[in-house]
This record gives structure tokens, sequence and C-alpha cells, in this order.
């Protein structure tokens, strides 16, 4: 019986000594290199690795599965109907409101130059969401070009005027 016992432990220490270096050679092979890239990245090999499906739905599916019987367009609603009713009893905002009042011209600090516009397009991360806008993220990258000038132009006035437009 005892020598059953030792074998067991031999047995066992040789299996954990190799799953020690089995795990240390996938860390060296697989999971070293990623360090070096983005997080996006990162979460995407993770996923593939752990098994986890990517068919393209949105993030949002399982939760409309379990609320709306699958239906995104009427979660999306929902939700919309939500947040809208948690600021429904604020008074609205007069369209011409003046955020501050402009008594001399505007001081250079505070002008926006088109360079500046650029940049912030040309940083924009192509792969997140659009704003409430729906422009693609994309467009904004790759035609920061084109968008810098009128957009300054835009910003200038309302900081000039003293009035953020309202949409």
């Amino acid at each position: 019986m005892s020598g059953d016992l030792n074998q067991a432990k031999i047995l066992r220490n040789k299996v954990n000594r190799a799953a020690s270096k089995l795990k240390y050679h996938f860390y060296q092979t697989q999971i070293a290199a990623m360090h070096e890239s983005g997080s996006h990245d990162w979460w995407k090999y993770m996923k593939t690795i752990m098994g986890h499906k990517t068919n393209g739905k949105s993030c949002m599916q399982g939760l409309a599965n379990k609320t709306t019987d699958g239906d995104c367009g009427l979660l999306a609603n929902t939700m919309n109907d939500f947040f809208v009713s948690v600021s429904d009893h604020l008074p609205r905002l007069n369209k011409s409101h003046k955020v501050f009042d402009v008594n001399e011209e505007l001081p250079d600090q505070y002008v926006i130059s088109v360079y500046t516009t650029f940049k912030a397009l040309e940083s924009v991360k192509a792969n997140k969401a659009t704003g409430p806008d729906n422009i693609p993220a994309w467009v904004l990258r790759n035609y920061a070009n084109v968008l810098a000038p009128p957009l300054t132009a835009i910003f200038n006035n309302s900081l000039r005027d003293g009035v953020l437009p309202m949409e």
C-alpha cells in the first residue's frame, strides 16, 4: 500500500511540474507579447482563447433576450424612455440662453486653432461607438483635415457669442 502512495506522490509531482512548464511556455509564447498591444486587442484575444463567441451581435442582445423577447429596438426605446423620464420634471432651457456674458473680445487663450481641432479629430479612436449625432468615429478621424476648419469656426463663434448650440 505504501508503494502505491509513494508512486502516486511521484506521479502527482511529475504532473504538477509538467503543468507548471506548460503554463510558463504558454505565457511566454502567447500572453507576454500581448502586453505591447492595446487593450482592445488584449481583450479580443482573451475572449478568443477563453472560447467566447464573437458573432458580431450587440453586447445588449443578452439583455434584450431577457427583457424584451430579443427585440433590441424595443430595449433601446425602453432605455431611452427611462433616461428621458429622469429629467422630465426639469424646465426646458431657452434656446437663446447665454452661457456667459461677453463684454469684450474673446481672449487669445480661448481661441481654438484649426490645428488643435484637427489633432483632436485625428486622435478619435475609430473603433469607438458613435455619439448622439450618429457620425461614425472613423469618419471624424479619416476626414479630420476637411472637418477641422468648419468645426473650428463653429467652436470659436460659439465662444465669441457666449451661446452654445442646442443641436
